[in-house]
């Protein structure tokens, strides 16, 4: 995903972006579509209701809003994320029963690769404990919540196939990388790290696993009221430009958390993503917030809006969304999905800032004002 001035090197889309056990919402409710009219402010949750894992696509001017709805996949559309309380939303898969991808949907995340549309999802066996594992959808209709979506099965190491959730695409060159949350090996349930792995296509790994972080830190396991084994999951590509760092966003600690948050690595320049040693700078870089009653943030995406003004010129502005809780020590209280404006450090870094109070006024994206 590129543009101008940010890529979030997924190959062909514009800067978009998501886990434990999740809390399916079966929420399938129609919503009227969004107008185009300009709106000033925006306050968060920028949609209603409970919308954990969010992730955004974009292409041709329009965003795609995907989150966890535990039994099936929905897209909702809008050109106005200001305004994505107002979009249609689209159940575009339902999966069939009795299969090892028929319950527990989570976090789906859509990828323009290779002239197709492709959705990577977690899901399971129906009532099979630890049978979590990732699958992909193809569709190659210009617009996703149009056309048919085809199953093209699972994606794994064959060598280590272990519970897995979270997929998302790195892109660096021409070269697609599959990330992932998972585990080293079912005596080690429950400690999830972060794995690479080189792609051949959009749905077949082409090379073993690589495990490029693990939770060793305080701040990556919690638990709701203790320190556990350390989860890593939901990881995500960031770049600002092509001449910036690479890194991968993940979140840390459990997702029923209060200290769920999210981190960064990064890969050194002119490095190999297969090269676990080539991962640098491990830290936190958004957490909660006491006071501003914003507790577990995490499990993001990202999108950029921009304006051509009179002359020609480009104005960008660089967004991340995620989910968060209103009240403490609250593991159940629904996730809802809020976003904030994403700055850069001098370094190419990404500034994340600090989490806002929902229910404020805040400038809607450029282009949408």
């Amino acid at each position: 995903m590129k543009n101008k001035f940010l890529a979030l090197l997924i190959a062909a889309i514009p800067f978009f972006a998501v886990a434990c056990q999740k809390n399916p919402t079966g929420d399938t409710t129609e919503k009227v579509s969004a107008t185009e009219s300009k709106v000033k402010y925006f306050k968060n949750p920028v949609i209603p209701g409970d919308h954990a894992d969010p992730f955004v696509a974009q292409k041709d001017g329009n965003y795609y809003f995907l989150s966890t709805k535990g039994g099936n996949i929905a897209i909702a559309k809008t050109r106005a994320m200001s305004q994505l309380s107002l979009a249609n939303e689209t159940v575009v898969w339902t999966p069939p029963e009795n299969t090892d991808h028929s319950a527990d949907l989570w976090a789906p995340e859509l990828h323009f690769l290779s002239g197709k549309w492709y959705v990577y999802f977690a899901a399971a066996q129906r009532g099979v404990n630890d049978s979590n594992r990732m699958f992909v959808l193809e569709n190659d209709s210009a617009d996703p919540t149009q056309g048919n979506w085809i199953f093209k099965g699972r994606i794994f190491d064959s060598a280590n196939d272990e519970w897995a959730i979270d997929g998302s695409i790195l892109t660096i060159a021409d070269k697609n990388y599959f990330i992932w949350s998972g585990w080293e090996n079912a005596n080690e349930k429950y400690k999830q790290y972060i794995y690479i792995a080189p792609m051949s296509n959009p749905w077949t790994l082409s090379g073993p696993r690589v495990k490029i972080s693990s939770p060793t830190n305080d701040w990556e396991r919690w638990e709701p009221d203790f320190l556990g084994a350390g989860v890593n999951e939901g990881p995500i590509a960031l770049q600002h430009d092509a001449n910036s760092p690479v890194f991968i966003i993940f979140s840390a600690s459990r997702y029923s958390s209060d200290n769920y948050c999210l981190a960064q690595i990064q890969l050194k320049t002119d490095g190999n993503p297969l090269d676990a040693e080539d991962w640098i700078n491990k830290k936190q870089v958004f957490t909660k917030s006491e006071k501003n009653m914003v507790f577990g943030p995490g499990h993001n995406g990202f999108f950029t809006s921009s304006s051509t003004d009179d002359k020609g010129v480009v104005q960008t502005e660089n967004w991340f969304i995620y989910h968060a809780r209103n009240l403490p020590n609250a593991p159940n209280q629904p996730r809802t999905s809020r976003m904030q404006k994403l700055t850069w450090n001098t370094d190419g870094s990404p500034n994340f800032g600090s989490a806002v109070s929902t229910g404020l006024n805040i400038p809607s994206p450029i282009g949408e004002q």
